[in-house]
């Protein structure tokens, strides 16, 4: 006999929407992660990578939300 699996929740699928963006999210920056080094390393400076930085920050304060958001669910 089969036996249909139960429907996710609301609650489940936003978890899994969030979860998901925030993965994303950390791939992005992760994959950016040599701007801080060319940085570090005099190779560049803050100034060639302000545009950059900024999406980063963005994207870093995006995280910190959706962690907010997890946290109340």
């Amino acid at each position: 006999v089969y036996i249909e699996p139960p429907k996710p929740t609301e609650e489940e699928l936003r978890r899994q929407t969030l979860q998901t963006e925030k993965a994303e999210l950390e791939a992005w920056l992760s994959a950016h992660d040599y701007i801080g080094v060319k940085i570090a390393t005099g190779r560049a400076t803050i100034d060639d990578y302000a545009d950059e930085i900024a999406l980063m920050t963005e994207k870093a304060e995006r995280i910190n939300e959706i962690d907010r958001l997890l946290e109340s669910l």
